[in-house]
């Protein structure tokens, strides 16, 4: 399911030299108000919400959120194999389920959607630029690719829901 929700091309591989720094840039990608984690359990909520109302809808929340549950797992790696301890938090707080928009109308969540998914763009596109380590600048730009797609996918959705 994941291959229409991810492109077609690798996640660069980590590699040395690694700077402690980095961690701290990409700590809330990871794990905090509008990372990873947080875009996994957007995604899965929905998902669970649409799954008997509308199937085509519920599917591609589901594979969005297996893409982003790949980020977090490509971060998660990145901050141990550079050190860090990769905790279910962002660079203030632990991660929390009050993160979650909770909102029930498609429309509404998938315009939501739309600009967490921008956010995480920006983020992504900032972190890529802060780290020292190459590597991971190459692997926060990949990310960036696939969170682009997926933006394109809500506004695909968004436009199917307000046509009818």
């Amino acid at each position: 399911m994941e291959n229409k929700y991810s492109l077609d091309l690798p996640y660069p591989e980590l590699q040395g030299p690694f700077y402690a720094g980095d961690v701290k840039c990409i700590v809330d990608d990871y794990c905090g108000r509008n990372g990873e984690m947080s875009a996994v359990m957007h995604y899965l909520y929905q998902h669970y919400i649409t799954a008997e109302g509308n199937e085509r809808l519920s599917k591609a929340l589901l594979g969005l959120a297996l893409v982003e549950m790949r980020h977090h797992q490509l971060l998660g790696k990145a901050i141990a194999k550079m050190g860090g301890d990769p905790i279910i938090a962002g660079s203030c707080c632990y991660w929390s389920g009050a993160y979650i928009n909770y909102v029930k109308n498609p429309i509404a969540f998938l315009q939501h959607d739309i600009m967490t998914e921008k956010i995480a763009i920006a983020n992504h596109s900032k972190a890529a630029t802060c780290v020292k380590n190459p590597t991971l600048s190459e692997l926060m730009l990949r990310i960036v690719k696939d969170e682009e797609l997926h933006l394109t996918i809500l506004k695909e959705l968004l436009d199917e829901l307000t046509a009818q």
